[in-house]
């Protein structure tokens, strides 16, 4: 019970701190749900005086963003604006082997463990396809 007090305290000093909202004091009372709910009430309050006076980001033009999925078998993907590349890595014996493909080198392929082989393909449409045998590998796709 006393942890909680310390917290209501504290959490009432921050409250009254937050100037860009009028946020509920908690109060501590003998009524444990009570507190809590004065609790939650403050924290959710603060949390979001924080987030409406925090600026917002604006994506840069030159922002990009990554997928990634595990291959097993053939797989093809949805399209993708913008695609800059495609990262095939396979698990082999000597460690992680990794193929690159891009629009202008548009196709790779990287043989496995037990003689297992990946390939991965950008396609004219924007999507990407690659295919596993025998063994299992990933694909990272990076656009814009």
């Amino acid at each position: 019970m006393r942890r909680i007090g310390f917290l209501a305290a504290v959490l009432g000093l921050a409250a009254a701190a937050a100037s860009a909202q009028n946020c509920p004091k908690v109060t501590y009372t003998a009524n444990t749900p009570a507190t809590i709910k004065s609790l939650v009430e403050a924290v959710n309050c603060l949390s979001d005086a924080e987030q409406s006076s925090a600026p917002k980001p604006t994506p840069a033009k030159d922002s990009m963003s990554a997928d990634m999925f595990k291959i097993v078998g053939p797989q093809h993907s949805h399209t993708y604006p913008g695609i800059v590349l495609a990262i095939l890595t396979v698990n082999s014996s000597g460690g992680l082997k990794t193929a690159i493909v891009t629009p202008e080198n548009r196709e790779a392929n990287v043989t496995a463990e037990a003689g297992g082989n990946c390939s991965v393909k950008i396609n004219a449409d924007k999507t990407v396809d690659s295919h596993c045998y025998i063994a299992g590998g990933t694909v990272y796709v990076l656009y814009r």
